[in-house]
Parts: C-alpha cells; structure tokens; sequence
C-alpha cells in the first residue's frame, strides 16, 4: 500500500467518523490468478475445474474505511494462509480512536486481547452456536449481557507467541434483531452503555455492507483480475496500483460528497457519487495525472470533479437482494490486458 496517499488523506481532510470513531473493517476475499508455474508456485492452487485446470487463488485481506472509502492496508497472499493471519498483519495499522469490525470468522480470544493491548477499540460479530454466552443471551430474550470470556488452548498458546497475557476479558455481548427477526450477537469492548446503546449497534452491524461492496468494486470495476502478466511481480504491481487508483477515487471525490447533498438537497431520496463512473474516470486519468505540467493537472482535476458531480445515483438504503454465492467464472484473456 502507499501509505503517504493514506496518510495524506487523513492528515489533510476531516473524514467522517462513527460515533467518535474512524470505523475499519477487517475482511478477506479471494482473487483469481493467471495459471502459470512461478504464480502457483507462489500463491498455491486452491481447487481444480470441471476440466480438469488447475484454478489457481490468491488470499486477499484489507483494513477498509467504511465511511471514506479509503483501503488503508491490504495484502495478497498465498491461498491458504488463514484468515486469522492476514488481520493480524493489519494490527499495527490501526491505531486508538479506531474502532475494528469484524464478521463472525474472526472472533476469538487472542484477537481481542491482541486489540485491547494496543488500546483499540472492537466490535466483531459471532456464529451464535459456536459461543455459550451468545446462546445464553438469545435464548435469555434480553438485549445485552456483560461477561467474562476464557482463552482455548489455541488461543493460549497465540497469545503466549505474541506475549499477551491470558486472564479472561470482561465483554459486552449485544443481541441485533434483523429486519428478518434473525438475531445476531455482537461483541464488543465499548462498555459504556450511556455513550453507546445497544440500539445503535444494529447501525454499525449494517455499516460491514460497505466493505462487502467495495470487494464488488475492486473485481468488478478495477477488475483486480484483470492481469498485465503471469509472474508474481506482475500480479502484485497490478493489484496494489488498482487499489491506488481506487484510494486516489475517494480521495478527489471525498470534497464532491458535500456538494452533490447540497445540490439534490430539495429532492425526496437521497443521492451520491455513482462509483462505477467515477473509477471508470479516474482509471483513464491516473497516468495524466502525473505526466501532465502542475497549471494542466489542476485544470483536469477541476474537470474530473465536475464529472464526479454530474454522475450521481440515487441512495437505496433499504434493498434486501438475496445474496447469490457461486464460483466466478471471470477470465481474461492475456493477450487484451489494459494496463491499470
């Protein structure tokens, strides 16, 4: 990642924040990769296709800024490198007055005491089945309930590696009705229930859909998959130069989110910069942008805001698409590759 684009961002414009916090979420995906030799021998196969071809996978983990839009770290790895793993790696790039989300893969003794040792703050969904106390609190028909939580082997034995140390945590525990009746449970270690009611956190819950989207985003708009070559290092240029074009997006855009509110203000819906054109923009302009003298650079961001401001989509906060899980047939043909 480039991180002096990430951190320019922060240090120059008033980002938006939850309650108080700068609200990251930690996820994985997966990417597909070019089938050759040094690519599997890096990256590993992850399954075979129904004839008979190696289908060859990437791991692929980011820290992303729901609310700004902005990935602030991320990392592509072998296939078969947990989960657990890559968010470890994404620690030490967060930092206090973060707020972590997690999805119920994640939750687990030493990950949170890995956080609350660093003085950030969480929240993490859990599989309800897998956790007596989220049994406990479903079953109990109550909102919420503090209790202690106690390391597993593994997680002692995680924690001993990372030297934590092992007594038990006293969390929060919050039940999230959906608007299905489902009830979810969440976790956290933001105790104040004056400063945050369990009311909020269905809010928050909702909040994790942005990262879902920006991996829609990133292989279908960026088309992270999309190659200009079969080596690793050509796999790995690719990807981290997309997301810098997708960072580069929400950072011009970011001023242009004010505008377009105060412009459509009168109108009865909600409306927003629609993403697909603007990545569309900014993937022809990110070479001009940097080859271009300063007076013509400050002419064309000029034009490329007006665009952004001119192509706006209405907000339909309330959809419920059922979410469609199958493999991804997506394969692009070498000798066509663009270069960004």
């Amino acid at each position: 990642m480039d991180k002096d684009q990430v951190d320019y961002f922060y240090q120059q414009c008033a980002y938006n924040k939850w309650q108080g916090f700068r609200l990251i979420a930690i996820d994985g995906s997966t990417c597909r990769l070019p089938n050759s030799d040094k690519i599997v021998e890096e990256f590993g196969i992850a399954d075979t296709s129904e004839t008979g071809v190696p289908i060859v996978l990437a791991r692929l983990s980011q820290a992303y800024d729901m609310l700004n839009h902005i990935t602030i770290d991320a990392i592509l790895s072998n296939y078969h490198t947990g989960e657990h793993e890559l968010a470890e790696g994404h620690i030490d790039c967060l930092k206090k007055g973060d707020l972590a989300l997690f999805d119920r893969n994640y939750a687990s003794f030493w990950l949170f005491s890995l956080l609350i040792n660093k003085n950030i703050n969480f929240c993490a969904r859990l599989k309800v089945g897998s956790w007596k106390m989220a049994k406990e609190l479903v079953a109990s028909g109550n909102k919420e309930m503090i209790s202690e939580i106690y390391p597993s082997k593994a997680s002692k034995k995680k924690c001993r590696e990372l030297g934590l140390p092992c007594k038990p945590l006293k969390l929060r525990f919050i039940a999230v009705i959906l608007d299905s009746g489902e009830i979810e449970v969440l976790i956290t270690d933001l105790m104040d229930d004056y400063n945050y009611p369990s009311d909020i956190f269905k809010e928050l819950y909702h909040l994790r859909w942005f990262v879902e989207e920006s991996y829609k985003q990133m292989k279908s708009r960026t088309e992270i998959e999309n190659f200009s070559g079969k080596s690793p290092l050509a796999v790995r240029q690719d990807f981290f130069a997309k997301l810098f074009t997708a960072n580069l997006t929400a950072i011009l855009a970011f001023p242009v989110h004010e505008k377009i509110r105060q412009q459509t203000k009168h109108r009865q819906n909600g409306y927003q910069i629609n993403w697909t054109q603007a990545l569309s923009k900014m993937k022809n302009s990110v070479v001009l942008l940097f080859i271009r003298g300063i007076e013509k650079v400050t002419e064309y961001l000029g034009q490329l805001l007006d665009l952004f401001t001119a192509n706006i989509e209405m907000v339909r906060p309330d959809r419920k698409n059922k979410r469609n899980f199958r493999k991804s047939k997506r394969i692009y043909p070498m000798p066509y590759k663009t270069p960004l």
